[in-house]
């Protein structure tokens, strides 16, 4: 299949992660899709009490476990030093008459009432206290008196601070310089269609002075990991959603970032997860195998010594049928887009054969058989603990960019 023909099925993007065995909650929905309208989304059947307890014991154990994914990390800002337990027992060693202590305590004091945006300043005052901090080592090697020792005690913990705060500032630094670049791209085949990608807050959002060209990437971003939260971009199957990704994986790639993890995938629109190059997240993939397998199971998947992988004789359930519908509705969808794109006098009738055709010849090419379950298996598995890694991220995107779009300044 080629899975970009619906990468950009939109309207449910991102919601929930969760394999629920009841219809989903239309207020979840809403609330992660902004208030649009959503397909409906396929579910778990509740065939049998063997496969409603199957996900059942696996959803409890999810819920248990708990998802660290997103766990914050502490950065720490001028401000935080004033709470910090490690400033508190450094400043309380008391210097000598003439000790370089005494500067060092004075700019340590200096930089908590730094403003967080004083970047400069901050780096400057960083740059005197380590300077200081050699200068006090070098004028005490031999000194062995208890208050020289206690002092030199509590260097570590002030230098491991100042380790912190630079890492801050660099990281700081490349966000300013990614929120000043407004990339621009065109259209390679249609030259009034162009928007620029910029940062705003905690979004990538697509500027255009066409009102029909919108979109957006909602990120969590803490100093050392960031996960995606929303993705959107219409109209679906321009590649504007290639760009996006691509902008979003040069942002996270250029702070040191390593992998992304998606905190909400949808049902709808899984081919994204392979266009873009998904896997599962670090740590999970024991977790991701055994629900992969459990929806082979519920989708009719058997495997025995003396038949081998087969698709069960009997099997009436309506998972892999739910899934391949939704599937062909978003791949109709994304076809009339681009349709339309192509030939904007087409007409409604014509749009209307395009979609159709599309809805039908992706329901023939994914019959229920082996290979195509163990595919929508996998990828219901995936909703669940999907993640990408940002340098693959960015060298996929980039030639799909390129395709489509020239890049501009």
């Amino acid at each position: 299949m080629n899975v970009i023909i619906f990468t950009y099925h939109i309207n449910a993007m991102l919601h929930e992660s969760r394999i629920n065995v009841s219809v989903p909650s239309r207020a979840a929905h809403t609330a992660a899709t902004g208030a649009k309208s959503l397909p409906a989304v396929p579910v778990l059947q509740q065939k049998t009490k063997a496969q409603d307890s199957l996900l059942q014991r696996a959803e409890e154990s999810e819920q248990l476990q708990g998802d660290n994914s997103a766990a914050a990390v502490t950065q720490m800002k001028p401000a935080d030093w004033a709470a910090s337990a490690t400033i508190a027992a450094v400043i309380l060693h008391q210097p000598g008459y003439f000790s370089t202590w005494k500067k060092i305590v004075k700019a340590i004091n200096e930089y908590k009432v730094l403003p967080e945006d004083d970047y400069a300043a901050r780096g400057r005052k960083l740059d005197l206290m380590t300077t200081l901090i050699a200068t006090w080592k070098e004028g005490h090697k031999n000194d062995t008196t208890a208050r020289v020792v206690g002092i030199r005690g509590a260097l570590p913990g002030l230098e491991g601070l100042i380790v912190t705060e630079r890492a801050e500032l660099l990281f700081a630094q490349n966000v300013r310089q990614y929120a000043t670049a407004g990339t621009t791209y065109t259209s390679r085949t249609r030259g009034d269609v162009s928007f620029t990608v910029a940062k705003q807050g905690d979004k990538l959002n697509v500027l255009s002075a066409n009102p029909q060209i919108a979109g957006h990437i909602q990120y969590d971003l803490t100093r050392a990991s960031i996960d995606l939260k929303h993705f959107e971009a219409q109209p679906e199957g321009l590649g504007i959603g290639s760009v996006l990704m691509h902008e979003f994986a040069r942002f996270a790639g250029q702070m040191g970032l390593a992998t992304v993890n998606v905190l909400t995938p949808a049902y709808s629109a899984m081919g994204a997860y392979d266009f873009f190059g998904g896997i599962p997240q670090a740590g999970k993939q024991g977790a991701f195998d055994t629900r992969r397998g459990q929806y082979e199971t519920v989708m009719g998947l058997r495997n025995d010594d003396e038949r081998g992988e087969r698709i069960a004789d009997d099997h009436d359930d309506e998972t892999y049928t739910n899934f391949i519908n939704e599937e062909a509705k978003a791949v109709g969808k994304t076809a009339a887009n681009k349709a339309k794109f192509a030939t904007p006098e087409i007409s409604a009738d014509d749009l209307e054969r395009v979609e159709a055709l599309a809805v039908q010849a992706h329901k023939d090419r994914y019959v229920r058989n082996v290979d195509n379950v163990k595919r929508a298996a996998r990828l219901k598995a995936l909703s669940g603990f999907l993640s990408y890694n940002i340098a693959a991220l960015l060298d996929r995107t980039r030639g799909q960019v390129a395709g489509k779009w020239i890049v501009g300044e």
